[in-house]
């Protein structure tokens, strides 16, 4: 291992993206850090096919592509670069970077986020994620979304994928289930030595967002799956409070309510079934390349 920091970040199709972004992460590590890099990339089963040789980035000292043998989402190409940098790595030391490959995610945070891991080596770093560059409608829906994460988490999840790991928590998380189905609620409910830092989001540096509402509801499924427990207590706590407000003189809205969470509750459970099987079989059939 050449380098103890690692840049880890997913790609569908955003190969332009991509290739900006790195430059700019390598005039970072060559004009501020002074230090090289390691770069996986888990390529999400692409239909642009693109040739990872062509980056010619001075500071970084090793690539390593991870190609799926099918899209599974920006999530769960993570988890599996985060469970590669375990196996592969597993004795070693390391700080692990995950970035979005679109732009959305200042590169020029690096620098802060590796000064404050220096600053407190036991901690990880989140990125909370301040003013948002989508549409009004979107930015209300997910407010709300984060509203409904927190009436069941008891707790904010405010932070996405921008992060910094130490190699200690990367190996902790690299093998829950949970994972698979989301990165942020796997972090947070696992790790308690979080610091938070806000940052605002970019603009991407070009094309659509993949991100849309509906995007966004089955980005809330995986989070309540991976929180499926939290959820069930939060579950029966409001339906014990529900009994006691509305039983005797409402029925019909406490039952509204207790088979509304039953269901609920069912289907969380049932998705979450598969998820370390499906966790093993994806990485398994990975292809991964070190140039």
């Amino acid at each position: 291992m050449k380098s103890n920091i690692i840049i880890l970040t997913p790609v569908y199709n955003d190969w332009n993206n991509l290739e900006k972004l790195l430059k700019k992460i390598n005039i970072i590590f060559l004009k501020k850090l002074k230090s090289k890099f390691e770069l996986v990339i888990v390529n999400d089963c692409s239909q642009e096919k693109y040739n990872c040789k062509k980056l010619k980035l001075r500071m970084v000292s090793k690539i390593n592509v991870i190609s799926l043998f099918k899209n599974v989402g920006s999530q769960r190409a993570i988890a599996i670069g985060i469970r590669y940098l375990n196996n592969v790595y597993r004795k070693k030391n390391f700080k692990t970077i995950i970035i979005d490959s679109d732009g959305q995610d200042n590169p020029n945070v690096i620098s802060k986020l590796l000064s404050m891991s220096n600053q407190k080596p036991s901690f990880s770093i989140a990125i909370n994620r301040g003013q948002r560059k989508e549409s009004n409608l979107f930015r209300i829906f997910y407010e709300l979304y984060c509203l409904i994460i927190r009436v069941f988490y008891f707790k904010k999840i405010r932070f996405g994928n921008f992060s910094l790991l130490n190699s200690n928590h990367l190996k902790k998380i690299s093998n829950k289930s949970d994972l698979w189905c989301a990165f942020p609620p796997t972090l947070s409910k696992n790790i308690n030595q979080i610091v938070h830092l806000t940052v605002n989001r970019e603009k991407r540096y070009g094309g659509d967002s993949k991100m849309n509402f509906f995007g966004l509801i089955r980005h809330a499924w995986r989070v309540f799956s991976a929180l499926r427990f939290r959820v069930f207590i939060s579950s029966v706590i409001y339906v014990s409070l529900s009994y006691g407000i509305f039983y005797e003189n409402h029925k019909t809205f406490f039952f509204l309510i207790f088979f509304s969470l039953l269901i609920f509750n069912i289907v969380n459970f049932f998705l979450s079934f598969k998820n370390k099987s499906d966790f093993t079989m994806n990485y398994r059939k990975a292809k991964i390349r070190v140039l």
